[in-house]
């Protein structure tokens, strides 16, 4: 691919935008030390075809799809837990909410002697 270089451009920004090495565009268009480039030059942009994903990164992301579902699981378990929890909690809220006002214990009388 051919580019042609703008005011501003320097070999790290073109490189970058591309993403080719520095090395790599003063290779491939014979830029001579002290590797100065001019606005209106040509340069030739060596764009190599991204490889299809590999094996690694299918892994990689079978290990996550994985985790992710395991998160879930996770997740769902402790939303039942908490959902058991608060219904005890209303149960023994209930419980022991007294209906009426207790009455009061009759004092214990001293035994005659």
């Amino acid at each position: 691919m051919n580019y042609v270089v703008r005011s501003g451009d320097t070999l790290n920004s073109i490189a970058a935008r591309f993403g080719v090495s520095v090395q790599e565009l003063i290779r491939v268009n014979n830029v001579a030390y002290p590797y100065y480039i001019y606005v209106g030059q040509n340069l030739y942009i060596p764009i190599t075809p991204t490889p299809a994903p590999g094996g690694d990164v299918e892994r990689r992301l079978n290990r996550l799809e994985n985790r992710v579902d395991a998160l879930r699981e996770d997740f769902r378990r402790l939303d039942n837990r908490v959902d058991r929890l608060e219904n005890r909690v209303t149960r023994l809220e209930r419980a022991t909410t007294p209906t009426q006002p207790p009455r009061p214990r009759p004092t214990a009388t001293p035994r005659p002697r």
